[in-house]
């Protein structure tokens, strides 16, 4: 037992890192429904603040990757966490809207890069794969796990308090995962990874040569559309359920519920990849987002909302840890954190559509079915184009690379 808990001990603190970020940032969305009424904000307003952050956050990828495979994670992760704690900290004393564009564009953004990209390489390349599925669905599910528990921590901060004081504790959450990583990343073991050729290549590839193969820009564009379907589900739900007659809290718990599910689609998602492939698993995982979305959106009986929020996040978990697993399937190696820099360049851009046109389609319509109208075809984007990336033939690709 203890032999296995060591040899998924990378996979566990990448997902400390992972499920810490994802639900201090995601969780934007429950902050912004508050201070939009205070400060005398739209919704447009603040989700095009939001999408500045993320496309800025596209912006710092490629020289993120360079920075994390120069300095390594057990460095860039504790640096991330400090700067994203002092910004969301900062953002308790907020006033106006310009505030938050400086704190969450030149403080957040290029922060909260280096630590996805950061925690994505340390696992992706600490295993072979054959459990390369199964560990970022472990990490991943983290953030499922972080998403429930700080979804619900900080709605009910703000339901309770205010957005301020649940800023303050974002903050201080922040710069507590930053001491607990580095005391960990300390006692965890060296690479469970073999060294050999997919390990360490014949030489190492120049970032052109990755961007000359069409196999890349396929998972590009599935990376942004993977992003769509991630945001349209935890930006959008929450406010969609407030519009709809729900408070805050019951949005927040819902939204907590929907990551539940993303642990459960990481976790299944993950071993299911690695036995049956990881386009299989993606393109299974996109059809059904479309099916569940159109559900939701008919606002049935709310345990029954509760119910197809959880299967959003499953499959939403499935489509990640897909992608995730495929990027170190095909490009695995020295150059992945250079890779997984460029990749986080489609996701952000994704996330930054995903989360502007919501915001824009609601002042546009007063409601949210728009939206779900592009996210229905955004997944059947991300199908195809996943197919066409082809992560069962990465080792082929890394021959190719390297000679």
């Amino acid at each position: 037992m203890r032999e296995r808990l060591s040899f998924w001990q990378t996979a566990l603190l990448g997902g400390l890192a992972l499920g810490t970020i994802f639900g201090l940032v995601e969780g934007f969305s429950l902050f912004s429904l508050a201070f939009t009424r205070d400060l005398g904000i739209t919704r447009g307003e603040a989700s095009s603040m939001y999408s500045v952050y993320l496309l800025c956050s596209a912006l710092s990828a490629p020289l993120v990757g360079r920075f994390v495979d120069w300095y390594g994670p057990g460095r860039a992760v504790p640096a991330g966490f400090i700067i994203v704690g002092v910004g969301l900290s900062m953002a308790s004393r907020a006033t106006a809207l310009w505030h938050f564009y400086v704190l969450y564009v030149l403080v957040l953004a290029t922060a909260t890069t280096v630590l996805i990209v950061a925690a994505q390489v340390m696992v992706s390349n600490s295993y072979p794969t054959e459990f390369r599925g199964r560990a970022l669905g472990l990490a991943y599910a983290c953030v499922g796990l972080g998403n429930f528990l700080l979804f619900n921590l900080l709605g009910q901060i703000i339901s309770a308090y205010s957005w301020r004081v649940a800023y303050l504790v974002a903050g201080i959450v922040a710069g507590v995962v930053a001491l607990a990583f580095l005391l960990l990343h300390r006692r965890t073991p060296t690479s469970v990874r073999a060294d050999g050729p997919e390990a360490a290549p014949a030489r190492i590839v120049g970032i052109g040569v990755v961007l000359a193969f069409p196999a890349f820009w396929f998972l590009f564009i599935a990376a942004v559309a993977a992003s769509v379907l991630d945001f349209v589900v935890f930006q959008h739900l929450a406010p969609f359920l407030v519009t709809s007659g729900y408070s805050v809290a019951s949005a927040g718990f819902i939204l907590s519920i929907a990551s539940l599910g993303y642990i459960a689609g990481q976790l299944t998602a993950g071993a299911a990849s690695d036995r049956w492939g990881r386009e299989r698993v993606g393109v299974t995982a996109g059809l059904a987002y479309i099916a569940l979305l159109i559900g939701a959106a008919q606002l049935p009986a709310q345990w029954l909302v509760a119910v197809l929020s959880a299967g959003l996040g499953l499959v939403v978990g499935g489509v990640i840890g897909a992608r995730s697993a495929g990027t170190g399937d095909m490009f695995a190696g020295p150059v992945l954190g250079r890779v997984s820099g460029l990749v986080q360049v489609g996701s952000a851009l994704g996330a930054a559509a995903g989360t502007w046109l919501g915001g824009i389609a609601f002042d546009l319509t007063g409601g949210y079915g728009l939206m779900f109208g592009i996210a229905s075809v955004t997944a059947l984007v991300w199908c195809a184009t996943f197919v066409a990336a082809a992560p069962r033939r990465g080792h082929r690709l890394n021959h190719e690379m390297i000679t």
